[in-house]
């Protein structure tokens, strides 16, 4: 759907940079490549206006077109943008060397994540080695209440705040161990709380488990790390000793940023 602009936006060059923004947005892991016509179609823009903004996103980087299909995909000119996004967030790069170093020991897939406008976003993912392992990319969302990181980020907030990040009951049902209602998700919050660690058993797909705990950092906003991998792997004492890995990454990202002392 189109979205509405704002009488701020109402300018001839403030709306055509709206409508820029409208298309970068309609990327995404679900639809990481769009004809003109979609596009068109998504934000009901006339095609001849699809044309000449997305020519111009292409010429700046920010759009790649593939010359066989004609489909368009996001450029390196978003990539560019990432360094200096961690950099004004108050996250360094030695972060991201602990991310690699624990999905290296773990051979599990390793993510940091922010919350925003009620919805997991990914910063940083580290894949793992092994053959069958979870693939992340730089920019995902997923939903807060059926996954750890989120049911982490929350935790980390007030509880009216957290309820308010939360959204509108029921939650969306997306397998039998989800969690739809306020109540059920208060209380895990509560057990986060208290334990520091947050666990999506299956609740956000099935045979997918996710591990996940705060991260203390200068910024503003909670950031939580995770790791994920297939429920078959975790159980018992390889669950627990995921659990110590992560929380030793934790702390040691938390010495390199100034938050916690060495």
């Amino acid at each position: 759907m189109r979205k509405q602009i704002s009488q701020t936006e109402s300018g001839p060059s403030v709306g055509t940079l709206a409508r820029g923004l409208d298309i970068l947005e309609l990327f995404s892991t679900e639809a990481p490549e769009l004809t003109q016509k979609e596009i068109s179609e998504r934000l009901s823009l006339p095609v001849p206006t699809v044309h000449r903004l997305t020519k111009l996103l292409a010429e700046r980087g920010w759009l790649v077109r593939d010359p066989s299909t004609r489909r368009l995909r996001l450029g390196l000119g978003v990539a560019r943008l990432l360094p200096a996004v961690l950099s004004g967030l108050g996250m360094p790069e030695p972060a991201r060397d602990h991310l690699r170093a624990l999905a290296e020991r773990t051979g599990e897939t390793v993510n940091l994540a922010v919350l925003e406008d009620g919805e997991v976003v990914y910063l940083m993912s580290e894949s793992g080695s092994r053959l069958l392992t979870l693939r992340s990319s730089v920019g995902l969302r997923l939903p807060v209440h059926c996954t750890a990181l989120g049911k982490c980020l929350l935790a980390q907030l007030p509880e009216a705040e957290a309820r308010r990040a939360a959204g509108p009951e029921p939650y969306e049902s997306l397998t039998p161990r989800t969690i739809t209602r306020w109540r059920k998700l208060s209380e895990s919050l509560d057990r986060v709380r208290r334990e520091g660690v947050a666990i999506s058993h299956e609740e956000y797909e099935v045979g997918l488990d996710s591990v996940a705990v705060p991260l203390a950092w200068p910024g503003d906003g909670p950031v939580a790390v995770n790791v994920s991998l297939p429920s078959s792997r975790a159980v018992g004492r390889a669950a627990a000793e995921l659990t110590s890995e992560l929380r030793a990454t934790v702390a040691a990202i938390e010495v390199s940023t100034g938050a916690r002392a060495a």
